[in-house]
């Protein structure tokens, strides 16, 4: 197990896998509140796979999130922990297919991460059952409680044997999400790395004042000004903004992909796995996508309007600033916003500065040229104006063989006749 963490890249431990690891070995209960982005699906994951008997043929541990885009990610390291052990994990998610997922459990999964309306599907159809559960997890359960989804955790908490080690990490426990943890866990030790709601060290966080009419030109130069390592998650209140502000930057000279819960699961899976491996340049998505995916590389945070709330601004912006990192938040206000707004800064226990929009953009490798004076245009002489004689250093070279023959006397045009008729031609 500890080689397959440090194939991982994770040598050092964060707070609430210090504080939480320990327990869940020693088979304690556990409630534990950490902000976003602090490793808290290795804290319970890895003390978990290392316990799971590979040689049993039942789901063995249960671990429900609110999201199918988060139990791809636990999934994924779930596997990862528990591949030298040879513990097979399944993904029951809804959005996919039954047969394969059923054909996952028929194999003998020991583990199973899925979300709680699927689960209940497949148990409903007694594809799934949990006589032998030794380990559920409730990850982001704060989540769950918001979409309503508490009351189907509620059932399946209600199948698995009640000698079971339970496990509960999230941001936040509202009051009714503390009561449901403390009534489904016998003598949980409680555990938290923050008080209140925050967000962690290494996120420089700032608002910009912009106009409606604005908004998305200062996203533009926000993505234009970025170093070419920058990896932009642009946050979205409802799936009309996320389309409408697709269509504004998809002429941009990167690669901008698009992700909100109208997107078929296929679809979801495939912009998931080019944000992941940093093909995209810019994510644009509603909340679907702010709760628990571990992207590191993600370097801002966009909110295209402000949050609900201060809960949902720290899990926002915790996409960014993972795994030691350091990242950037942006909330771009506009005057409607306003009001929301000031209700988050209110609720924040830390200080959010206000910042200027970005201007222009400029070139990066020096400053700009510099700007080549307008020729002044022709004046256009008064109609009665004669033209002026050129003088000798003015007049053009003419040889003798190309000057015109002169005019006879009388049938040429009188130097006042071509002033009158040029006046005229103005």
């Amino acid at each position: 197990m500890q080689r397959a963490i440090e194939e991982m890249g994770i040598t050092v431990p964060t707070p609430i896998q210090k504080l939480a690891i320990g327990p869940i070995l020693s088979g304690r209960d556990m409630i534990a509140k950490a902000e976003t982005g602090t490793g808290k699906t290795l804290a319970f994951g890895a003390p978990m796979m290392s316990k799971v008997d590979p040689s049993r043929a039942s789901v063995l541990g249960l671990v429900l999130t609110p999201t199918r885009e988060l139990a791809e990610q636990v999934c994924t390291v779930l596997q990862a922990l528990g591949k030298s052990r040879n513990i097979r994990v399944a993904l029951i998610v809804g959005g996919e297919p039954l047969g394969p997922q059923v054909k996952a459990l028929q194999a003998g999964a020991q583990v199973v991460v899925g979300t709680p309306g699927r689960v209940l599907d497949l148990y409903g159809q007694r594809f799934l059952s949990f006589p032998w559960t030794e380990y559920v997890v409730l990850d982001e359960a704060d989540r769950m409680l918001e979409i309503g989804f508490i009351d189907d955790v509620k059932k399946i908490l209600s199948f698995a044997p009640e000698e079971r080690q339970t496990l509960l990490f999230s941001a936040t426990f509202p009051p009714e999400l503390l009561k449901l943890a403390r009534e489904s866990t016998r003598d949980p030790v409680e555990v938290a790395t923050a008080e209140g709601v925050k967000t962690v060290d290494s996120i420089e966080q700032c608002w910009m004042r912009v106009a409606d009419e604005d908004r998305s030109l200062a996203l533009i130069r926000l993505i234009e000004q970025s170093g070419p390592e920058d990896i932009f998650l642009v946050f979205c209140d409802r799936r009309e903004d996320v389309d409408r502000l697709m269509r504004r930057l998809e002429r941009m000279p990167f690669s901008i992909k698009a992700l909100h819960g109208g997107y078929d699961q296929e679809a979801r899976f495939r912009v998931m796995t080019a944000f992941r491996t940093a093909e995209v340049k810019a994510l644009v998505a509603t909340d679907v996508a702010s709760r628990g995916l571990d992207v590191v590389h993600v370097t801002h945070v966009v909110n295209y309007g402000p949050p609900r709330d201060v809960t949902d601004y720290t899990h926002r912006i915790g996409r960014t600033g993972r795994a030691g990192r350091s990242g950037a938040a942006i909330t771009l206000v506009t005057p409607l916003g306003m009001k929301r707004w000031s209700f988050v800064l209110k609720q924040a226990t830390w200080p959010i500065p206000e910042a200027d929009a970005p201007g222009p953009s400029r070139r990066r490798d020096g400053p700009p040229p510099p700007r080549r004076p307008r020729p002044e245009p022709p004046r256009a002489l008064p109609p009665d104006a004669a033209p002026r004689s050129m003088s000798g250093e003015d007049r053009p070279a003419i040889s003798r063989d190309a000057r015109p023959a002169e005019a006879p006397h009388g049938h040429g045009t009188s130097p006042s006749r071509r002033g009158h008729g040029r006046g005229r031609g103005r």
